[in-house]
């Protein structure tokens, strides 16, 4: 499994130009805040779009600007954790989970919504809505969102950026469980170093819309 991406994007402070492969590994994205790091992550889901360069998983294109192909967000099988979570007001965990595995098509959605919050520690949450959920069960619950299609590419935007100390310790090492057993390119976008250091197999640097 290999991530290419090398794309271009003119932004208002300064230019994105961005170079680098990731295969089956957990790969982190550090630097501060308006650097990059979440500007080159919504390129490769699909939500904003170079001006120009090539996005490729494996053999499939996800952008190519001079063979002019550009795949919406839903043709690309990528699971983003944003750092609001994203959840849906109007629905309770158990349809929250659900309604990715619809827009996928996923066979036996009841009993892999069942694994996902019992993986996720939020079994007995199931009939609760995100105004109900203190910011771990949020977290858990979007997490558990993300990894229930089985996407091929997953990307983690600041995942702990909302949660005190506590909460991120025990979630982080969930997190580093989980990645373990997912054989699949993670792009794990954050400013903390520890973090980095502890669930990251390699990590670059992002200042100014380039790798340093």
């Amino acid at each position: 499994m290999k991530l290419e991406v090398d794309i271009f994007k003119r932004l208002k402070e300064f230019d994105l130009r961005i170079h680098f492969i990731v295969e089956d590994e957990c790969v982190g994205f550090m630097g501060s805040s308006g650097s990059g790091k979440s500007m080159t992550l919504k390129c490769i889901a699909g939500i904003e779009t170079p001006d120009w360069g090539r996005i490729v998983y494996n053999d499939k294109v996800f952008y190519d600007s001079e063979r002019k192909i550009n795949l919406p967000p839903q043709d690309r099988h990528i699971g983003y954790l944003f750092q609001s979570y994203a959840l849906f007001d109007n629905m309770d965990v158990y349809h929250n989970i659900e309604c990715g595995l619809k827009a996928h098509k996923k066979n036996n959605i009841q009993q892999r919504i069942q694994d996902m919050m019992e993986l996720f520690h939020i079994s007995e949450l199931s009939q609760r809505y995100p105004r109900q959920l203190s910011g771990g069960e949020k977290q858990r619950l979007a997490l558990a969102r993300v990894f229930a299609y089985e996407p091929d590419i997953i990307l983690l935007d600041e995942p702990f950026s909302a949660l005190d100390e506590d909460l991120k310790e025990d979630l982080k090492k969930e997190l580093i469980r989980i990645l373990k057993k997912y054989k699949k390119p993670v792009l794990f976008v954050s400013h903390n170093q520890e973090e980095v250091n502890q669930i990251c197999q390699r990590q670059y640097k992002i200042r100014r819309g380039e790798l340093i």
